[in-house]
């Protein structure tokens, strides 16, 4: 069975639609010699006989018969299969996997997935918002096409392009000693309590390395998993927090929160473009990624 070829199964499949060798041959710009050594192949496979020569008649036996009736299935799969191939090499259809943490996929990747959609509707979107950790998972498991992050993995060899620049300010509330006051320095921060997010978070790892690099103990006052939380919670007076600048558009327009003017401070990092190195993208994976590293730097 596996010398069971697609050009034999073809062949037969025309034989058997006019139940005759002539007019296939014709059909097929074949010689009748090479279509019945095609179909003598094809018995000699399967060890059963596809055709009777009764008088001048050719007739199908039961086994051609339930051939022809899987010829006709396999004919339409294979047809239904190019066709979707086809479509893979065009980027107006196709499905698109996108991976982005939380602040870049909440704030920034939905107003480029919008303009994206509006060039090509018909492509399937699945966008997943998920922390780093998450997000690393996925883009080791090659479960999303192309990731957003705001730090390069080194765990495997990747593509990177910058995508997008990422402001991050320090926030507090309106009420707090520091509002309002400019270039503070930065020993004036050594006393006060930071709220940071989990362990292995880019803006952690920022801030972290801030006070570092001045020599200042970071003294925490708890930590937070996500930037709603940690706004709320600066807010209510429970400490200070490193966010980006992208995420707080809203609070400050409100005045419920405060972008502290302090030296060292923004810290300027970008989000990153991200997928396999070795990945074979799709040809729409292939237009998106062109089409952030288009448009990325201002998504207005």
């Amino acid at each position: 069975m596996r010398n069971l070829n697609l050009h034999q199964l073809a062949t037969f499949q025309v034989v058997a639609k006019h139940c005759s060798y002539v007019r296939a041959a014709e059909e097929l710009h074949f010689s009748q010699p090479a279509v019945s050594a095609q179909i003598r192949q094809l018995e000699e496979t399967l060890g059963l006989k596809l055709f009777d020569k009764i008088g001048r008649k050719t007739h199908l036996t039961q086994a051609g018969q339930e051939l022809y009736r899987y010829t006709q299935k396999i004919s339409a799969l294979i047809d239904e299969t190019m066709e979707t191939m086809e479509s893979l090499r065009s980027p107006q259809y196709g499905r698109l996997s996108v991976g982005a943490d939380t602040t870049v996929g909440t704030y920034v990747i939905p107003a480029l997935l919008g303009k994206f959609r509006q060039i090509y509707p018909h492509v399937e979107i699945t966008l997943e918002v998920v922390n780093r950790g998450y997000l690393l998972d996925d883009l080791l498991h090659n479960r999303v096409d192309l990731v957003i992050m705001g730090k390069i993995p080194t765990e495997t060899p990747v593509y990177a392009a910058p995508f997008a620049p990422n402001e991050l300010v320090l926030i507090a509330p309106t009420t707090h000693r520091l509002a309002g006051c400019v270039n503070v320095p930065m020993t004036d921060l050594a006393r006060e309590h930071f709220l940071l997010r989990e362990t292995g978070s880019g803006t952690r790892a920022a801030l972290e390395g801030a006070f570092q690099a001045a020599g200042l103990p970071l003294q925490v006052s708890m930590q937070v998993g996500n930037n709603s939380a940690i706004k709320q919670s600066v807010a209510a007076g429970l400490g200070i927090g490193l966010i980006s600048r992208v995420a707080i558009d809203m609070e400050l327009e409100t005045r419920r929160l405060v972008m502290l003017s302090v030296e060292g401070f923004p810290i300027m990092r970008h989000w990153f473009l991200v997928h396999l190195e070795d990945k074979n993208l799709s040809a729409t994976a292939r237009v998106f990624k062109h089409f952030l590293l288009q448009h990325a730097v201002d998504p207005t």
